[in-house]
C-alpha cells in the first residue's frame, strides 16, 4: 500500500507542477497582440480607402501601405506562434492522455486483485467472525484496525479510479478543443498569407508607378527636409528660451531658500531646474510607455530616426519624431500636461505647438487651426489643435517630436503601445 501510495503522490505533484499557468500567460499575450494588429490593419484600411478617393497615387498611400504590410507580416507571425504553442498543448495532453491510460490501467488491475482475494477469502474473513476469534482484546483491536484500513484502502482505491477517469475525459476535450482551435488558425493564417500576396502585389505596383515620378518625389522631400529645418531652428530658439527662463527661476528658488536660512545664494550659473521643474519632469518620466497617443485615431507611418525612403532606396530619410496619419480634421492633444512654450507657423509647414513638461518638451507640427496660445496651462488630452490635410495628395498627418532639453527622444517608446 505504501508503494501505492508514493505513487499516487508522485503522479499528482507531476500533474500540477507542469508549466501550465506559463503557456496560458504567453496565450493571453499573443491574443492581446493580434487583437492589436487586427485593430491597426483596420484602420489603416479605413485610412488607405480615405486617401484612394485622390485617384491620383500619391507617396502617401504607399507609406501607409507599407505600414499594413508590415503589421500583417507580424500578425502571420503571431499566428505561427499560436500555432506552435498549441503543437506543444496537443503534444502534452497526447502524452498525458498516456501517462493517465497506462495510470488507469494499473490502479484498475490493483483493484481487481484485491477484489478477487476479498472474493476467495470471503468465507475465511467475515469481519464479525474474524473480530471475535482473536485471543484477546488487543488482539481483536488490531484486526479491527486492520478491517478499517482494509477497507478505507479499497475506498481510496475506487475514488482515485474515479479521479484518474474525470482527469482523463478532461484532458481527451481538451486535445479535442486544441485541434479544432489548430484547424482554425491554420486557415487564417492562410488568409492573412493571401492578403499579404496581394498587398505586396499592390505596393510593387505602386512602387513602379511612383517611380516614374521621381523628379517629383525629390522635390516634394526637398521641401520637407527644408520645413524638417526650420523646425528644428524654431525648437532650438525655444529650447534655448526655456532653459534660460529655467535658470533664473532656480536661482531665484534656490537665493529664497537660502536667505531664509540665513545663507549665502549659491551661483546661478550652477543652477539648472527648479524643485517644482524636477518635479514635473519625475513624473512626466514616470508615465513613460504610458502617454495616450496626440490623436484619437490612427497609425505611425514614419518612424524615429534613419530610415530608406519607400522608392528611392539610395535616399536615407531622418525623422527627428514620428508621423501618424490621421482622419481628416482629427483634433491633436497634449500627452501631458504643460505650459505651451511656444505656438508658430513654419514657413511652407503650416503650424506648429510646442509644450513644456519640466525638463521635457513636446512638439505638434503640421497643424491647421491652433486653439492654445503661448503661456497657457494644459491639461492632458487637451485639444492643441487640428491636424492639416495636404489637399495635393490627400494626405493628413500629425507629427510629434519629445525632447529633453537639447536631446531627441523616440516618441514611439514614450506613448502607450
Amino acid at each position: 500500500m505504501k508503494e501505492l501510495d508514493k505513487y499516487i503522490v508522485g503522479l499528482v505533484l507531476f500533474m500540477f507542477l507542469l508549466p501550465f499557468s506559463g503557456i496560458a500567460q504567453t496565450k493571453a499575450s499573443l491574443e492581446q497582440k493580434k487583437k492589436k494588429l487586427e485593430h491597426e490593419i483596420r484602420e489603416t484600411n479605413k485610412l488607405i480607402e480615405a486617401t484612394k478617393k485622390d485617384k491620383t497615387l500619391s507617396l502617401s498611400q504607399l507609406t501607409i501601405l507599407n505600414k499594413k504590410i508590415k503589421d500583417r507580416q507580424e500578425l502571420i507571425k503571431v499566428y505561427n506562434s499560436e500555432i506552435t504553442l498549441l503543437n506543444k498543448s496537443i503534444k502534452n495532453n497526447d502524452k498525458e492522455i498516456s501517462n493517465l491510460q497506462q495510470d488507469m490501467k494499473m490502479l484498475k488491475e490493483t483493484y481487481a486483485h484485491v477484489i478477487r482475494k476479498a472474493y476467495i477469502n470471503r468465507g475465511k474473513h467475515v469481519p464479525i467472525i474474524y473480530i471475535f476469534a482473536s485471543k484477546d482484546f488487543n488482539q481483536a483491536f488490531r484486526r479491527l484496525r486492520y478491517l478499517q484500513s482494509y477497507n478505507e484502502f479499497r475506498r481510496k482505491q475506487a475514488i482515485e479510479i474515479q479521479n484518474i477517469q474525470d482527469t482523463l475525459n478532461k484532458k481527451i476535450v481538451e486535445l479535442r478543443t486544441d485541434l479544432d482551435s489548430k484547424r482554425v488558425l491554420l486557415n487564417n493564417e492562410q488568409t492573412q498569407q493571401n492578403e499579404l500576396g496581394k498587398e505586396k502585389t499592390e505596393k510593387e505596383t505602386a512602387v513602379k508607378t511612383l517611380s516614374k515620378k521621381e523628379n517629383q518625389l525629390k522635390k516634394e522631400l526637398d521641401k520637407k527636409r527644408a520645413n524638417a529645418k526650420k523646425l528644428d531652428a524654431e525648437i532650438a530658439r525655444v529650447i534655448e528660451a526655456e532653459i534660460r527662463k529655467e535658470r533664473e527661476r532656480a536661482a531665484a528658488s534656490a537665493a529664497k531658500s537660502a536667505a531664509a536660512k540665513g545663507e549665502k545664494a549659491p551661483d546661478a550659473n550652477v543652477m539648472k531646474v527648479s524643485p517644482e521643474t524636477k518635479l514635473v519632469s519625475d513624473k512626466f518620466e514616470s508615465n513613460k510607455g504610458r502617454l495616450p497617443w496626440p490623436v484619437d485615431k490612427g497609425v505611425i507611418t514614419e518612424q524615429f530616426g534613419e530610415h530608406r525612403h519607400p522608392v528611392m532606396a539610395n535616399i536615407v530619410i531622418n525623422n527627428n519624431g514620428i508621423n501618424i496619419a490621421t482622419t481628416k480634421g482629427a483634433p491633436v492633444k497634449a500627452i501631458f500636461e504643460g505650459e505651451v512654450a511656444a505656438v508658430f507657423t513654419v514657413p511652407g509647414g503650416n503650424k506648429a505647438v510646442i509644450v513644456r513638461h519640466g525638463e521635457y518638451l513636446s512638439v505638434y507640427s503640421n497643424l491647421g487651426d491652433i486653439a492654445v496660445k503661448q503661456g497657457d496651462k494644459v491639461k492632458v488630452g487637451q485639444v492643441l489643435g487640428s491636424v492639416h490635410t495636404d489637399e495635393d495628395d490627400n494626405k493628413t498627418e500629425a507629427h510629434l517630436e519629445i525632447w529633453k532639453d537639447k536631446t531627441k527622444l523616440n516618441p514611439e517608446v514614450w506613448i502607450a503601445r
